[in-house]
């Protein structure tokens, strides 16, 4: 399967799994935020919750592959990028721009989609993809 074909497979279901995924997070971060934790600590919890989640949603059902140790450790590193770009997206909106949680947290989600689809999709296929390769060979 070439990018394109899998871009026309894959995304309308990662867009399901990223749509559960980014609720789960803003929900996480909005009670935080009401309960009156700092921004970090909700990240934290999300990020725990929502790397688990989502590779086992990522593999069952958006890339249909069998999960494993390595490809959790992959998505799980791929997926460590985001906490620096949601701690530094949560400063920008909310210590400097002041602008509420339930605006911020939503807005943020949108702006990681992209790197975070092709970030699932590298761990999730890179065995696999590897393997059909290797299958290729004469």
């Amino acid at each position: 399967m070439n990018f394109a074909q899998s871009l026309v497979r894959h995304v309308p279901r990662y867009v399901v799994v990223g749509a559960l995924c980014a609720g789960l997070y803003n929900a996480i971060m909005i009670a935080g935020d009401r309960l009156g934790a700092h921004y970090a600590l909700s990240t934290g919890v999300a990020f725990v919750l929502i790397v688990v989640v989502g590779y086992t949603l990522h593999c069952r059902f958006t890339f249909s592959e069998r999960m494993s140790w390595m490809g959790f450790a992959r998505y799980t590193g791929a997926m460590l990028l985001t906490l620096p770009m949601s701690l530094g997206g949560m400063f920008v909106l909310r210590d400097l721009a002041h602008i509420p949680m339930w605006i911020a947290s939503p807005l943020l989600t949108v702006l990681l989609f992209a790197y975070n689809f092709l970030a699932a999709r590298w761990a999730v296929l890179t065995r696999a993809l590897a393997g059909k390769k290797a299958e290729a060979r004469p």
